[in-house]
């Protein structure tokens, strides 16, 4: 009898395990993880201490990164700024170019001196040469 018993016994045992569900285990695991996450507490694990220098040198990669494309951003700006001030100045030196090529034409300036009393000269340009022996 007490064979039997025991062959009932274990195949009870069997039946038990085969009973509880392995959906519910993980589901259970899942939880249970989130909520160690939210509390803190995975810290706690051995792996997480093993990879805790590689995460940190992870957050440090990306702060640089997201640093540096608010740089390149910004110098973006400032190029394009850079820029539309130098056509704008470009614009000017022209305008200012052509202007003064109108205001020293010769007739520009004969009209101006007209109003004033004085006339063109008609007659051409000589040169004078002093010799030596008439500065002494």
């Amino acid at each position: 009898m007490q064979m039997t018993k025991k062959v009932n016994t274990l195949v009870e045992k069997q039946e038990i395990t085969k009973e509880k569900p392995v959906a519910a285990k993980k589901k259970n695991f899942s939880g249970r993880f989130f909520m160690d996450v939210l509390g803190g507490d995975f810290l706690a694990y051995n792996w997480v201490r093993r990879q805790i220098n590689y995460v940190f040198f992870l957050a440090a990669v990306a702060l640089i990164y997201i640093g540096n494309s608010y740089y390149a951003e910004d110098m973006s700006r400032k190029i394009d700024d850079l820029n539309r001030e130098l056509k704008e100045l470009y614009y000017e030196y022209i305008f200012a170019k052509s202007e003064l090529m109108q205001r020293t034409k010769q007739s520009t300036i004969a009209s101006k001196l007209s109003k004033s009393g004085l006339k063109e000269s008609v007659e051409p340009v000589r040169k004078i040469i002093i010799r030596e022996e008439d500065r002494k």
